[in-house]
């Protein structure tokens, strides 16, 4: 059993098996890229379509919103539009390729591949900073390339998989912050500017980049006292000349266009992210599905007469919150027609095995908390985690009391952490249950219940021929392959 144990662990820790992960996840996401048509579940359509107009405008600054915008509501000051702004430029030379639609859909699809990849070394680099397990790092890596929510997000045209990569640079900033033996202005600067383009991307990094500018404050503060100042400062003298100029400049550029937006909403419109009609009319707004869904509902008299019982914040947090973005993580769909999504329920197999293996690290996690809470890097990551879900679950239970639906409630969300809190669930497991072979046996238990309907056979067991490209080789190969799978997997 020891050499077996040994053999496994060798090929875990090898450079190989982690090229290996970063080839399943984008295989998977390619043919996810290349079977599925446009637009796919997550508002495919929104990002591609502004991608389209800001691939028309130099300046990311639109003066008066265009009426073609209004199927995506409050455009012209939006405080999420650089992910579509940064994006226009390679769409300037695709569409000087080729003027196909389906082209530059997958020309861009292929692109977020890239940047969900790159995110994966990056995260690689950061959690191998929590713990010099590599073993224990890719087979964390793994399983997040085996879940379905995976390949379907990195195969999308979606601003998430720029939050995936800008969460993986913070956290891993961070945490060398934290172990460095003094302050690093340069990481400092770094991760001020790189937040304030991620909130343009997304806003909702918010509440991890002030987890994690929280933790920064403290750490310093504790560590260096009354010479913080003068160590932050000694360490800006030491930096070369090229690069002081190179991160004031992005300093200014960032937190520029960040006060442009953020600072510039609250002052004329009194909140960070104006509601579509304060920009537009309401007219004009009920063009854009969230907000007609959102002012339908909330303009019910009796919100106890919808489709969804009224529930106390403990019955919705069992309810809504933890089962819906867990299930999303195990399940596929597609947009078949504006306003029309078509989501079936996840395999049993996999969504039952992790969720035993859920609750098992759980347990570990409470009974490793003094081992794992002495770790600055799981301090960092933990915090970031509670911050981000706190922020999320008050929205979504606002969104429940003022429309009488669970509306947007998406596992995605907390991706950006999961590689995180995933390796300090693995890291439980490790310090909690002392024998090699029951680890062993639940490792492998896992990653049969994934093999079984995760990750790519997912997509395929699930879809349908309208969910294809209507091009015979996709259509027919999908077919058959989820006709085997339905054999196999019923």
């Amino acid at each position: 059993m020891d050499r077996l144990f040994a053999k496994i662990l060798h090929v875990l820790a090898s450079r190989t098996f982690f090229i290996f992960i970063i080839a399943v996840v984008v295989l998977q996401a390619v043919w996810v890229a290349l079977s599925f048509n446009y637009p796919m579940l997550w508002d495919e359509y929104y990002h591609f379509g502004l991608i389209q107009f800001y691939g028309q405008h130099i300046s990311p600054i639109i003066a008066n919103q265009p009426t073609s915008l209004d199927l995506y509501g409050n455009v012209a000051r939006s405080p999420k539009y650089f992910y579509h702004y940064l994006l226009s430029f390679p769409y300037r030379g695709i569409s000087l390729i080729t003027a196909n639609e389906a082209a530059q859909v997958i020309a861009l699809r292929f692109i977020n591949i890239g940047i969900f990849a790159a995110a994966l070394v990056v995260f690689r680099k950061a959690m191998l900073r929590v713990t010099a397990s590599k073993p224990l790092v890719h087979f964390a890596l793994l399983i997040i390339a085996l879940l379905p929510l995976t390949s379907l997000m990195a195969a999308h045209i979606n601003y998430d998989n720029a939050q995936f990569l800008i969460t993986a640079l913070l956290l891993l900033w961070t945490i060398q912050y934290a172990q460095a033996k003094q302050p690093n202005v340069k990481l400092l600067l770094l991760i001020v500017s790189v937040s304030a383009i991620g909130a343009l991307i997304k806003y909702t990094i918010f509440p991890i980049v002030v987890a994690l500018g929280l933790y920064l404050m403290v750490h310093t503060l504790r560590n260096y006292g009354r010479d913080s100042l003068s160590m932050v400062m000694a360490s800006w003298r030491d930096a070369a000349r090229n690069t002081k100029i190179a991160l004031l400049v992005l300093l200014v550029v960032s937190v520029g266009l960040a006060g442009e937006r953020f600072v510039g909403n609250v002052v004329q419109y009194g909140r960070i992210d104006p509601v579509c009609n304060q920009v537009i009319s309401t007219e004009r707004c009920l063009s854009f599905s969230p907000f007609k869904q959102e002012h339908t509902l909330g303009n019910t008299q009796n919100k106890t007469m919808t489709d969804y019982p009224w529930h106390e914040p403990l019955h919705f947090t069992y309810t809504y919150f933890l089962r819906d973005n867990y299930k999303q993580y195990f399940t596929s769909g597609t947009q078949l027609a504006y306003e029309y999504f078509t989501v079936p329920e996840p395999l049993k197999i996999p969504f039952t095995v992790v969720a035993v293996a859920a609750v098992i690290s759980i347990v570990c996690v409470i009974i490793s908390t003094k081992y794992l809470i002495r770790m600055p890097s799981v301090q960092i990551s933990l915090l970031a985690a509670l911050f981000l879900t706190a922020a999320l679950w008050i929205i979504d239970y606002e969104k429940y009391i003022r429309t009488g639906a669970p509306l947007a409630i998406q596992g995605r969300y907390l991706l950006p952490l999961f590689p995180m809190v995933l390796l300090i669930a693995l890291l439980g497991v490790r310090h909690a249950i002392p024998w090699r072979s029951v680890k062993l046996v639940g490792a492998t238990v896992v990653l049969i219940g994934l093999l079984w309907g995760g990750g790519l056979a997912a997509h395929i067991y699930h879809s349908k021929r309208d969910w294809y490209w209507q091009n015979n080789f996709v259509v027919t190969t999908n077919e058959s392959i989820s006709d085997s799978l339905h054999k196999i997997l019923r």
